[in-house]
């Protein structure tokens, strides 16, 4: 199984169907897939303005393009040599945005420029897997136990049992006894 497959199951177990829930500061969400989001990605490929009744009925082969073309190809993940490290990183910005791409390059000492490029992906290389996914877990952690006031109060539980499924070795989809390894 190529490993952004592996990463879709994960990611869709966790991902409900509608909200848009008044303290999500995503708004609109179908399967994890914001309307700005698909908005920004329909602009680019040149497709007309999707509405919310679109999002609401958003087609398991574009919520995959979304997934590659927002996420999974903005870390290069494909070139990240440990697939543990290329998850748990797709996953955190995913959940929380690609600004966190600065946060991962500060971890492993490059420029946090917010792009993975030859030096990023080098450095991401470079450093023992193991580490990095423990630096970037623990990362995220810090980082949902900070935002996790006020309107966020409500989303940290379901944050912390998501990241908790996140492990060096597998990934463990939500309500399932089988883990992704």
């Amino acid at each position: 199984m190529k490993r952004i497959e592996k990463y879709g199951i994960f990611c869709r177990s966790w991902e409900g169907g509608w909200s848009n829930n008044p303290n999500d500061s995503g708004g609109a969400t179908m399967k994890g897939v914001t309307l700005t989001t698909y908005r920004k990605y329909c602009k680019e490929k040149g497709y007309k303005r999707p509405s919310e009744e679109d999002l609401k009925n958003i087609s398991d082969r574009t919520w995959n393009a979304i997934l590659r073309w927002g996420y999974w190809d903005k870390i290069r993940a494909d070139e990240i040599k440990d697939e543990w490290v290329a998850y748990i990183f797709v996953d955190w910005i995913w959940m929380s945005g690609v600004r966190y791409i600065r946060t991962v390059q500060r971890l492993v000492g490059t420029t946090a420029d917010g792009v993975i490029g030859k030096n990023s992906l080098a450095k991401i290389n470079a450093m023992s897997g193991e580490k990095l996914f423990n630096l970037i877990w623990k990362e995220r952690k810090a980082h949902f136990e900070r935002i996790s006031k006020g309107k966020n109060a409500g989303f940290l539980k379901g944050w912390m049992n998501r990241l908790n499924t996140i492990h060096y070795g597998y990934l463990k989809p939500n309500g399932s006894k089988e883990k992704l390894t």
